[in-house]
């Protein structure tokens, strides 16, 4: 039986193009930061508007932006490739206007990247609805008013005084009919300057973060980061000449897999502006669902079946383990509901958390398996952290040519991380939150954010999402209600929805995923420093431009239409959780506890036998997100790369496996153009296809 090539060491599969490409010197260069800028507002502006106004997903939103994939695509054929004609034919002109290089092409895309992620509605920009919606979505029956109102900062909600609010402010936003010039600008001042702060220590706290974690995942560990895949192999460089490569571009098989991706796409939007031309009716266009009404399977509810050609892509890329892994598990927590109800407890009669809805058993399993992971990954990396930390405190000559081989000094990075956190809890403190469950609240976020990160660079996953509600979370394990406080726990409510309701757009994984483009290109200590420069620079000016756009977009377009979850669903979802916490006060139950040490012992023993055994096939990670939303749309995808890549390994080896490799890229790639050629089609006919282009 032929097997994957893994490096024992991590498990992972070895990018083929590793050793064969031949590296140019990097250099991340002026022309690539202005370039990077202008299409990073670009992209940030257009994000923002067609999230907010149509509700389409994935230009940003995903950790791999298919806006930012499909900008890289241009520059490398459309832009490059006449210049490096140019540089062949008229060598004066080449000099005058060059190709852009490799170096420059991932400094452009990195911007995007983080442009793409900073401008997605409905994440960390919640802060802009959730003070609006308490406010106008209030009323007598949800008794908010009384609840909330007296414990809300004048910073956390725009047109607020403290004691009441300004109507002219808040209905517009929501009915719309305002242009530029009527929007009460200054009315969100003071709240924008208060959140603006917020998240700059989040991100800052993220950035050092990741320059703590670089050498033990992208060394140590040498993980296999499969979303970077194709961006660098996009901007491989051969013969000494810039990008585009033949290598790559020139692959039949490549083009294969990204025609067959875009010629789906390309029908499926024909016909959705043209019902004349054929449509695809196969499993509804890209899915088919089975529903359960026997008992006890109807207690597992549909079961929902989508194929993702870029996902697909992507669980190909993957160690069959990972991939395996997460279809595994998705079936398993669907027999898991089955078997409750099997032994007498039907789940629709169980208690349920506020956040995905799931019963509190499995809930709480998801929490102690998120906790157990956060520990087990500080814990393996607890050798690199020591040194990090006492070469950051008193550094001595043995460890001289490691801290060289850091882009920041471990005394930067480590005061960079302290002064971060120091800061967010300070801006807690001061908005009047409870110090003992700020500090709760912001440790919790820490860990998932490092879990999540890990979720991400080594299991491929393009949105992942937490699977459970941090404020259920502590007052159900930790302090309970009556200790944190009525005004803390409606304070924390504008937080949760920033930092957890949604976090596929974290940027943990971004700048993780920079540090690992830096290192496959070999770039100096200097030029990663320009490199994460230029990420933060993308990042000021996308929160500055999508801020500006969302306002303009809602105050014009108005919030009861468009992306509800960002405008209605989602601030309503935090605000009545917190109402149920509040008016119920539950306190730390036993139970809790016990399904929290279930979720713990059974990552710690999946991490055990991964250790010990070579041939087990499941991976932890996968449990973690078995119960989130992500994995009801991904795990098809995940089976079917699986399948393909087991059968495709089994029948044909390696060598095999590796000529089907590009077929696999070229997915990503047609589905990332098909995407963007129909939002484009969209925004200028003003009717967008209204469904999740994969």
């Amino acid at each position: 039986m032929a097997t994957e090539y893994l490096d024992v060491s991590n498990r992972t599969l070895a990018p083929a193009s590793q050793s064969e490409v031949p590296r140019e010197r990097a250099a991340v260069t002026p022309r690539s930061f202005a370039v990077g800028l202008v299409l990073a507002a670009g992209l940030a502006a257009l994000n923002s508007w067609i999230e907010t106004v149509a509700d389409v997903h994935f230009l940003g939103g995903i950790q791999i932006p298919f806006g930012a994939i499909f900008a890289l695509l241009i520059l490398v054929l459309v832009v490059n490739g006449p210049l490096r004609f140019l540089q062949r034919r008229q060598p004066l002109v080449g000099r005058l206007f060059p190709p852009l290089t490799s170096a420059e092409l991932v400094t452009i895309y990195v911007m995007l990247l983080f442009a793409a992620l900073v401008s997605t509605s409905g994440s960390d920009n919640f802060f802009l609805t959730t003070g609006a919606a308490l406010f106008y979505f209030s009323t007598r029956e949800n008794v908010w008013a009384d609840l909330f109102y007296r414990f809300i900062p004048k910073h956390f909600a725009p047109g607020w005084d403290g004691a009441t609010y300004q109507r002219e402010v808040i209905e517009p936003l929501y009915t719309g009919g305002l242009n530029f010039s009527q929007i009460p600008w200054h009315a969100w001042s003071a709240m924008l300057i208060g959140w603006g702060i917020f998240l700059l220590f989040v991100y800052s706290a993220l950035f050092w973060s990741s320059l703590l974690l670089r050498r033990q995942w992208i060394e140590n560990e040498a993980l296999a980061f499969p979303l970077v895949q194709l961006p660098l192999q996009m901007v491989e460089a051969s013969k000494g000449e810039a990008p585009p490569a033949r290598e790559f571009w020139g692959n039949g098989t490549l083009w294969g897999g990204a025609g067959v991706a875009f010629a789906f796409h390309l029908l499926r939007g024909l016909n959705n502006y043209y019902p004349d031309w054929p449509a695809i009716t196969s499993f509804q266009g890209n899915s088919f669902s089975v529903q359960f009404t026997e008992v006890p399977w109807n207690s597992a509810g549909g079961l929902g079946m989508e194929f993702f050609f870029g996902a697909i892509g992507i669980a190909f890329l993957l160690t069959r383990e990972i991939s395996f892994s997460f279809w595994f598990f998705f079936l398993l927590f669907k027999l898991q509901l089955v078997g409750s109800t099997m032994m007498g407890f039907p789940p629709a009669s169980l208690p349920h958390d506020s956040y995905r809805g799931n019963p509190t058993f499995v809930a709480w399993q998801g929490i102690g398996g998120w906790v157990m992971t956060g520990v087990l990954l500080l814990w393996s990396a607890r050798s690199h952290l020591g040194i990090f930390a006492r070469q950051a405190l008193k550094p001595d000559s043995k460890h001289e040519m490691w801290r060289s081989e850091e882009p920041f000094s471990p005394r930067i990075v480590l005061s960079g991380w302290v002064f971060s956190c120091v800061g967010l809890l300070a801006w807690c403190l001061f908005s009047g939150i409870n110090g003992l469950a700020a500090f709760a609240f912001l440790a919790l976020y820490g860990v998932t954010a490092i879990v999540l990160a890990r979720v991400v660079v080594e299991g491929g996953f393009l949105f992942p999402q937490t699977t459970f509600a941090p404020i259920e979370t502590l007052t159900g394990s930790v302090m309970g209600a009556n200790a944190i406080g009525a005004a803390s726990l409606t304070r924390l409510s504008f937080l949760q929805p920033m930092m957890f309701s949604d976090m596929r757009t974290n940027l943990l994984p971004g700048f993780l995923h920079t540090l690992k483009m830096a290192h496959e290109l070999k770039f100096s200590m200097r030029d990663v420093r320009r490199l994460m420069l230029g990420a933060a620079l993308a990042i000021l000016v996308a929160w500055g431009v999508s801020t500006l756009v969302t306002l303009l977009t809602l105050y014009s377009a108005g919030g009861l239409t468009g992306y509800s979850w960002f405008t209605q669903s989602g601030p309503q979802s935090v605000l009545n959780g917190t109402r149920r916490v509040l008016t119920q006060q539950p306190g730390v139950e036993a139970s809790n506890w016990m399904w929290l040490a279930t979720g713990a012992a059974i990552v710690w023993a999946l991490t055990f036998m991964r250790a010990r055994f070579l041939w087990f096939p499941l991976h932890p990670l996968a449990f973690l997100m078995a119960g989130g939303f992500p994995i009801t749309k991904l795990w098809a995808s995940f089976f079917i790369g699986w399948a393909t890549k087991s059968l495709v390994l089994r029948f044909g080896g390696n060598d095999t496996a590796q000529r089907v490799r590009p077929f696999m890229l070229g997915l990503i790639l047609g589905n990332a153009a098909a995407m963007m050629l129909w939002m484009l089609v969209g925004f200028f006919m003003g009717s967008q296809i209204p469904y999740w282009p994969a």
